[in-house]
């Protein structure tokens, strides 16, 4: 089997698979837009780069259309490099929304063309802010399906869909939600797993051993991910619990919903806000993953906050490493998780509920153990990658031979 794979990130949702792939056989191709990209071995990579952003004259309705366009030629030209050294996959696997594979089925017609979907546009959005009003214009419906469109484009090639939630399906019109199959990107289980005698330093330096130790890890430090309600909660914890740190990955931006005006951030307005001790308060910023993982073992508590959106690998991987889990009671929480039995969820948006669960997790060590180990059994019936990537690879084998 011969597969590419187009993905403006690199490695993002294709990378792992894709390597793993090449271990069993499969030729591998990757075509991202990526600034830098380190294929997987035995795996070729072409960088695709956007020839120009869309004009300043393109209709505001029209614009998501024509960054689709621009980015989808650019990835079809990165493919006749690969025409050019006789490469013909099987398969076209694509990241859907931005136009990374819409044209790639002009140059291998014979492919089976799969678009993965991450994300469809509602109006209202799913995944607004607590307070923000349901009510909608008709131009922010227009706005949504113009920014849908390159998905439609998709998936009107399609031989078939994958998207890796029920919740994220379940963003699509009913209509189109048959003809896709829910599929997880699948976790590391081997190498994400408890550790309790995991040590975490910070700065090069160990936690005090009586350290009750509070994590939290997000890629930007935003509402979308409940960071200000953390740290409203966390201010509070500190005044009662002197031996508690804090342990804060991230980077200091807004990844998801709407930015603050230059030179702001939600880091900066909650740490001017609120009276911490920030000499207990960690930020260690982006973490190397062997770093990042100890951060999860370690944890007594981590918390994972969230509006209904994209569900992180980061709550899969702290269920896989059985930690303590403080949660949103969101709707794609609650698909990978039960209340009571693998964490506890809680509205986030309630500052003395969040509060008073992280205390009560940190009070019951052992129930927080426990219930890490059926979050750990959980993401091994359902996560993982040992058990998912093969049957992924038979599904897109049955897809492009079907006889």
């Amino acid at each position: 089997m011969r597969i590419v794979f187009a993905h403006q990130n690199f490695p993002a949702q294709f990378g792992a698979f894709g390597g793993w792939l090449a271990q069993q056989g499969w030729d591998v191709a990757f075509l991202s837009a990526a600034e830098t990209i380190n294929p997987p071995e035995r795996t070729v990579a072409v960088r695709a780069r956007p020839s120009r952003e869309p004009a300043q004259e393109t209709h505001r309705l029209a614009r998501s259309m024509e960054r689709a366009a621009i980015n989808g030629h650019a990835m079809a030209s990165a493919a006749m490099k690969l025409v050019e050294n006789g490469f013909r996959p099987d398969v076209i696997m694509a990241h859907s929304g931005w136009g990374s594979g819409t044209f790639l089925k002009a140059v291998w017609p014979d492919a089976a063309f799969v678009p993965y979907l991450e994300w469809y546009y509602n109006a209202p959005a799913t995944d607004r802010l607590p307070g923000e009003t349901a009510e909608v214009t008709p131009d922010q419906r227009a706005v949504a399906i113009s920014r849908n469109m390159p998905i439609i484009a998709d998936l009107a090639q399609a031989t078939g869909a994958l998207c890796p939630t029920l919740f994220q399906r379940d963003q699509l019109p009913a209509a189109l939600r048959d003809r896709i199959t829910i599929g997880h990107d699948g976790v590391d289980c081997a190498v994400n797993a408890p550790d309790r005698e995991a040590q975490l330093e910070v700065g090069g330096a160990p936690l005090p051993p009586d350290a009750e130790i509070v994590t939290y890890a997000t890629r930007g430090m935003e509402p979308h991910r409940g960071f200000p309600e953390f740290m409203r909660a966390l201010a509070r914890l500190q005044q009662s619990r002197p031996r508690l740190h804090a342990v804060i990955g991230g980077e200091d931006r807004v990844c998801y919903g709407a930015a603050l005006p230059e030179g702001e951030s939600w880091k900066a307005r909650l740490l001017s806000e609120l009276d911490l001790d920030t000499a207990r308060v960690h930020f260690v910023g982006l973490q190397p993953r062997p770093a990042y993982r100890r951060m999860l073992q370690a944890s007594h508590a981590h918390v994972y906050l969230t509006v209904p959106f994209v569900l992180s690998w980061s709550l899969l991987e702290a269920m896989a490493v059985g930690a303590p889990i403080v949660a949103s009671d969101v709707a794609p929480v609650r698909e990978a998780m039960r209340d009571g039995d693998h964490g506890r969820l809680i509205d986030h948006t309630d500052i003395d509920a969040l509060t008073g669960t992280i205390a009560a997790t940190l009070d019951a060590p052992d129930a927080g153990r426990q219930m890490g180990l059926r979050a750990r059994q959980q993401v091994l019936d359902r996560y993982d990658r040992a058990r998912l990537w093969p049957e992924r690879a038979a599904w897109l084998t049955d897809l492009a031979r079907p006889d």
